[in-house]
């Protein structure tokens, strides 16, 4: 299992040093550009997350869904500053607390918090099918969300499902900066992350539309977005969309991240069976193995995806 030397592409911040290494352990060549970073105000939380975390005090909510970590650790800064926070941690021990993946769980476990429930699939899907399978009617859940990335598919399968009230918020939001907390928080929780930074990602984009990258990589939808966002801003996303679909095979963490790069016009060549960096990876080897690295394959295989599509 190798990556022959390609060059990789890797779009994420909070874990780009990681997965470099992954890249490089496998043979490969790290490009490192990060094209999402976060920001929040943990001295000041605005009247939505004051709202949520008041309802959850008072325990308002039956279930309470955390999508990230940085979410759980910024919520809890943020009712630290306002003196409510052991009040915060007391009312969620007395609820179902639900976990998108491991890594808000780990934050919770940190404040003593015990994860309840945990679906299998660590999508929004995932988290819709393990809740319909409890009894949740007339229910109230809490979602806390990832930046803001808030669904309206999930809450409308939830009502429909039977609950009768959401409570939600973000306690950060996404931003193609990391500002002082933003770093804070991710320092906080051990990640050795890259701020993003707009002229490295031009130069990724021009390498794109070069040929001089084999392999991108991405981690979570607004790193796509963002990079679409800039490439747009630079009239670039007409030539950046085209050289993915032709030149570049293309990876996705999960089906969030996949969906985001076909809302742009891209074809999602490799995805993992597990949402995770190092199965991505892997995956991504499997298919240079299956299918080849030359342009003419990545093109052939590619105009079979859009027939088929149709």
């Amino acid at each position: 299992m190798s990556l022959r030397g390609l060059t990789i592409a890797i779009t994420g911040s909070r874990r780009a040093s990681e997965l470099a290494k992954i890249v490089e352990n496998l043979g490969g060549k790290p490009y490192i550009a990060p094209t999402i970073g976060i920001e929040a105000n943990l001295d000041k939380p605005n009247e939505a997350i004051m709202e949520f975390i008041n309802k959850l005090v008072k325990q308002e909510a039956d279930y309470v869904i955390f999508m990230t970590g940085p979410g759980v650790f910024s919520l809890i800064e943020l009712a630290r500053s306002i003196g409510m926070e052991a009040a915060l941690l007391a009312s969620l021990r007395k609820v179902t607390i639900v976990a998108r993946s491991a890594k808000p769980q780990m934050i919770l476990r940190r404040f003593g918090i015990k994860v309840d429930l945990i679906p299998q699939e660590n999508t929004l899907k995932g988290i819709l099918d393990l809740l319909k399978d409890k009894d949740i009617t007339g229910k109230t859940i809490a979602i806390l969300w990832h930046g803001e990335e808030e669904s309206k598919k999930i809450k409308e399968e939830l009502y429909k499902a039977g609950i009768s009230n959401i409570i939600e918020a973000s306690s950060y939001r996404y931003s193609f900066e990391t500002q002082k907390d933003g770093a804070s928080i991710l320092r906080s929780m051990g990640f050795q992350f890259l701020a993003p930074d707009e002229n490295n990602v031009v130069k990724l984009i021009e390498d794109v539309i070069s040929g001089n990258i084999d392999v991108i990589t991405f981690t979570s939808p607004p790193s796509v977005r963002d990079l679409f966002k800039i490439a747009n801003i630079h009239h670039m996303s007409r030539s950046l969309k085209d050289s993915l679909n032709e030149n570049v095979i293309v990876a996705a963490v999960g089906p969030s991240t996949r969906e985001a790069l076909e809302e742009n016009g891209c074809y999602v060549d490799v995805m993992p069976q597990i949402f995770k960096m190092g199965p991505m990876v892997k995956s991504v080897c499997d298919y240079i193995d299956r299918e080849g690295i030359s342009k003419e394959a990545k093109s052939a295989s590619k105009g079979e995806r859009v027939k088929k599509s149709f």
